[in-house]
């Protein structure tokens, strides 16, 4: 019985020594799997991107009410002690220079989602779109009230549950506003030298609460949720609050991962100088992005 004892305890050892050496390893294996998915997320949206840009001869833009009165579903954000805005809504009609939706309402018939473009299909949550550890690829209702941001709202005309992305494009680049659009030649700090799309700054307690803050659907057009500019990297973590409006992060431990104008696709780590950023994100500055 002593003897069975013992074999018992040495073989719980056992489990636990090698579960002990087995779990890091695992852990690092999931993080290199979601890095490389985000990766490939990435170069999916830069195939789409060059097949509309080749398709119009300029970059999309990101959208945002056109001047002309709609009759597209009134879905507003309530900033605090301000009027309510309401958002450009992507039409398959007005695709091209004058698309009320963002870029990745614009790309998806050339990623695979014709359907969701032609029948806007806001509840559709674009898998590509998604960096997998961040959250999974599923539709979020909107609280009307905002438990994280103090005063903002948020009014959906009543439908939802709403597509999301985790990418959100350089603003300078994909313009906001109907007919503001770039065309490849015009950057000209050079198109490897230039961001186009990454990954997007995000508060984790925002993410679960599904707010719109700087988180909109991708069927809106104008929002900071699918265009940036900043110049800072940061970490997904809770608190971040206001620090994540035009920024860039990720769940990633070791960095943000970057479209480039040209197709290709790379890694800042956070320890990126922001003057570095700036230049990534600028495309007529003259200012030289270096990693070096």
């Amino acid at each position: 019985m002593i003897r069975r004892i013992a074999n018992i305890a040495f073989g719980t050892a056992l489990v636990a020594i090698v579960a002990g050496l087995l779990l890091p390893a695992i852990a690092k294996a999931r993080a290199a799997n979601a890095a490389s998915r985000s990766k490939e997320n990435l170069r999916t949206i830069g195939q789409g991107m060059q097949s509309f840009t080749t398709t119009y001869r300029f970059f999309p833009g990101n959208g945002g009410p056109p001047a002309e009165a709609v009759t597209t579903p009134d879905c507003r954000t309530g900033f605090p002690d301000s009027e309510t805005f309401r958002w450009g809504y992507g039409d398959p009609k007005r695709a091209g220079r004058l698309q009320t939706g963002c870029w990745a309402y614009s790309i998806l018939p050339y990623i695979g989602e014709e359907e969701a473009f032609r029948k806007q299909d806001y509840t559709r949550a674009v898998p590509t779109y998604y960096i997998g550890t961040r959250r999974p690829a599923e539709a979020q209702q909107v609280p009307k009230v905002d438990p994280i941001y103090a005063k903002w709202t948020y009014q959906d005309a009543g439908l939802g549950p709403w597509g999301r992305t985790d990418y959100a494009a350089n603003d300078q680049v994909v313009r906001g506003g109907n007919g503001n659009m770039m065309k490849p030649e015009q950057v000209k700090d050079g198109l490897a030298e230039t961001a186009l799309i990454a990954e997007k700054a995000m508060d984790t307690d925002a993410i679960k609460a599904g707010v719109w803050y700087w988180d909109e659907p991708i069927i809106f057009g104008g929002s900071g949720g699918t265009g940036r500019k900043g110049d800072k990297l940061l970490r997904d973590a809770p608190k971040l609050i206001e620090t994540v409006s035009d920024n860039w992060g990720s769940p990633d431990p070791n960095g943000v991962w970057f479209l480039f104008c040209d197709g290709h696709v790379r890694k800042l780590p956070y320890s990126t100088p922001n003057k570095t950023v700036a230049a990534a994100i600028s495309p007529t500055a003259g200012d030289v992005f270096d990693l070096e």
